[in-house]
């Protein structure tokens, strides 16, 4: 049965008692039917335990216990609860929703009957904390450890993640970038038992929450409350400006902010102090992100040739390795010496290899896919280009581009022992990655094709799929 609700005080007497005798699968239905996070187990109006939505992901993989079992055989006995007179001190209950870790709090009255039930919402529901909230922003309480899943992943996949992160719900993202397109949550888990979906065969996808409402890190946590009462939701997924996935924001995180000291030792100063700085901070802060961002764009460019460095290298091979393995695509990877760079030097000056350099990675920049492809200063006289999304054949043609356009400039080289110009040596090495290999083998591979073009008498490509 569905008790009914008092809007007067933060005890939800809304409820969804049933007795201990029902059915696992009937208790989902009736929790499904009745958009509720969890059941009361209720005997002659004594508190027997509670059933939660997340104790329904945990099940999810065990069929044969749902489709047999009773909440009697199943249900969390060990409940915290407390008395009606205890729940005058808001801030006291908002620590013992942090304490325990737990979101249900039942209620009972004197004689050990059950009342009703205290959750993070009904609680921030008889909060007007406005003053607070107004100045505080998602980025200061947002949570960035966001587990994450794939469209193509199945139902089944997902709860699986919600069990093994213990978290409530999983964010949907694009394969192919950081930005999220979907959420699907314990809630959903539970309806999606009432319509009797194929947990293993039916994809996210098919069954997300979409569009997705988000919040940015800017936003004041009053903003992010008024949009989740109105769209009536336990959570908002944070993003960037740019649309990249940014973190998560919940009910939890918003109590976190209600500690009593801390809440009354701010409101007491704020008012004072707050418009001048935030107005500063502000000034400071985009100040600060401007030479962040400068600091982190030198800090991953060669100075010399202004194409980026191995440390960049590293990061945008590692990134593209994990797509493409999600993918089930290509990723190919040339590594370019030029030949007798050490006579070039000793015969030109070092003023006149750096030029050389420089033109050198300006035409390997040239012949490269701009939007997708990099090209990276290896060492010395040594690059590597990474291009993803591309097979042997695909690679091949690049590196015979590379050979005709480092010709066409011509740059002389009285003492090669090539020609009379300029030429490099290439190795290019292709594979389809996954998770048994790594991107320091691919560019091992390409080094070894290199080293084998260099013997084959150099102004060459070596090329070899694995």
């Amino acid at each position: 049965m569905v008790m009914q609700e008092n809007t007067t005080s933060p005890i939800q007497s809304s409820f969804l008692a049933l007795p201990p005798s029902t059915s696992i699968r009937q208790a989902i239905e009736s929790m499904a039917e009745a958009r509720t996070s969890c059941v009361l187990i209720v005997e002659n109006q004594k508190l027997l335990g509670i059933f939660t939505e997340r104790d329904v992901v945990q099940l999810t993989t065990k069929t044969a216990i749902i489709s047999t079992l009773t909440l009697a055989e199943l249900i969390t006995t060990k409940v915290i609860t407390l008395k009606a007179s205890e729940t005058e001190n808001i801030f006291a209950l908002s620590g013992l929703f942090r304490q325990h870790r737990i979101r249900h709090l039942p209620i009972l009255n004197d004689q050990n009957q059950v009342l009703g039930v205290i959750t993070p919402q009904s609680l921030r529901n008889v909060l007007t904390p406005q003053y607070l909230l107004r100045y505080i922003r998602v980025e200061e309480v947002i949570n960035n450890n966001v587990i994450h899943g794939f469209p193509h992943d199945s139902i089944l996949a997902l709860s699986q993640k919600m069990v093994s992160h213990r978290v409530s719900c999983i964010v949907i993202i694009d394969p192919q970038a950081p930005y999220p397109i979907g959420i699907v949550t314990e809630r959903d888990i539970v309806q999606f038992h009432r319509l009797g979906l194929d947990f293993l065969q039916v994809s996210a996808q098919s069954v997300m929450s979409t569009p997705l409402f988000t919040a940015q890190p800017q936003d004041s946590l009053w903003t992010v409350h008024k949009r989740m009462q109105k769209l009536r939701v336990r959570r908002l997924v944070v993003t960037q400006p740019t649309g990249e996935l940014a973190g998560i924001v919940t009910q939890t995180q918003m109590l976190k902010m209600l500690d009593p000291t801390e809440m009354y030792q701010v409101m007491q100063q704020m008012q004072e102090i707050i418009d001048q700085q935030t107005n500063d901070l502000h000034r400071l802060n985009q100040e600060l992100q401007i030479k962040n961002r400068e600091l982190d764009r030198l800090s991953k460019v060669d100075e010399l040739t202004q194409v980026v460095n191995r440390r960049k290298l590293n990061e945008f091979l590692e990134r593209q390795w994990q797509r493409l393995s999600h993918l089930g695509k290509p990723i190919s990877v040339i590594m370019c010496d030029v030949d007798n760079f050490k006579a070039y030097n000793d015969t030109y000056g070092h003023l006149a290899g750096d030029e050389c350099l420089v033109k050198i990675a300006q035409t390997l920049r040239a012949v490269t896919r701009q939007t997708s492809d990099l090209v990276a200063r290896y060492g010395g006289e040594e690059f590597a280009l990474v291009l993803p999304n591309t097979n042997n054949t695909g690679a091949e043609r690049v590196a015979k581009t590379i050979l005709t356009q480092i010709q066409t400039l011509q740059i002389p080289h009285a003492f090669s022992s090539i020609a009379n110009y300029v030429t490099v040596s290439l190795g290019v090495a292709t594979v389809n990655p996954d998770q048994s290999s790594s991107p320091a083998i691919l560019l091992q591979v390409a080094d070894q094709l290199l080293y084998q073009s260099k013997q084959q008498g150099r102004n060459t490509y070596t090329i070899r799929s694995y």
